[in-house]
């Protein structure tokens, strides 16, 4: 079975909002940055529980994530100029796939803190949803240069290189973000896709079933893995 040209990217790199923005004090607290700051960390938590949480977003007959992603969007009124801020909003129109807009917001970041690891995880994640994987392979090698400790660098080059076809630079590349901490349920479900692509179907199984260990009733490592049993 071919695997989906696309799935590694539901976890290599880190999508999970907590992964990308860093939880750093913007100002002091009696500015309207700082406050800003208070309430980024409030508002991206709070959104981080509510997408992982089955149902998490509708309560009340509301929709808890567009409200938090709308509060996180106004901060740019009280910091314009914040690469946290912009760093956020620009995740934020990833998740609902406006990449001209992502891009935009990140060209800003970079403008003002040219080394900044999650925004380059997430400028290359962009590439690979493009297509543009060689893009992206050139980009990734040159910003691990600059953050070689930052593990979701190395799990989205592990991304690109899954999409390359080069599949042991892509296992070498899962090791080193493991042994950076990256989360082991994480690397798992990334071997196996890996496995999967070279027709390792038992060591792949094996995989995802070590995935949903770290990660119980996760339902992407479970399709997977009900998929390959289907398929003997």
């Amino acid at each position: 079975m071919r695997p989906d040209r696309w799935a590694p990217l539901i976890l290599l790199g880190c999508l999970m909002t907590s992964c990308a923005v860093r939880h750093t004090t913007m100002g002091s607290l009696g500015t309207p940055c700082g406050a800003a700051a208070a309430s980024l960390n409030g508002a991206w938590r709070n959104l981080d529980e509510a997408m992982e949480a089955p149902g998490g977003c509708i309560q009340d007959g509301g929709n808890r994530c567009e409200a938090l992603r709308l509060q996180v969007e106004r901060l740019m009124i009280d910091c314009p100029s914040n690469p946290e801020v912009l760093m956020a909003n620009a995740l934020l129109a990833f998740q609902v796939r406006e990449l001209t807009k992502s891009q935009q917001l990140l060209d800003q970041t970079f403008s003002l803190q040219p080394v900044y690891p999650q925004a380059a995880v997430l400028r290359a994640r962009i590439a690979l949803v493009e297509g543009n994987v060689p893009f992206a392979l050139r980009y990734l090698d040159q910003q691990i240069r600059q953050s070689s400790d930052y593990a979701p660098l190395r799990e989205t080059y592990a991304s690109a290189l899954y999409l390359a076809k080069r599949w042991d630079d892509a296992r070498a590349q899962l090791q080193v973000a493991s042994r950076l901490g990256a989360p082991a349920w994480r690397v798992a479900y990334s071997l196996g896709l890996i496995d999967e692509a070279v027709g390792r179907t038992d060591d792949a199984k094996q995989r995802y079933r070590e995935a949903l260990e770290g990660k119980p009733g996760w339902n992407v490592a479970e399709s997977r893995l009900r998929a390959l049993d289907a398929a003997r």
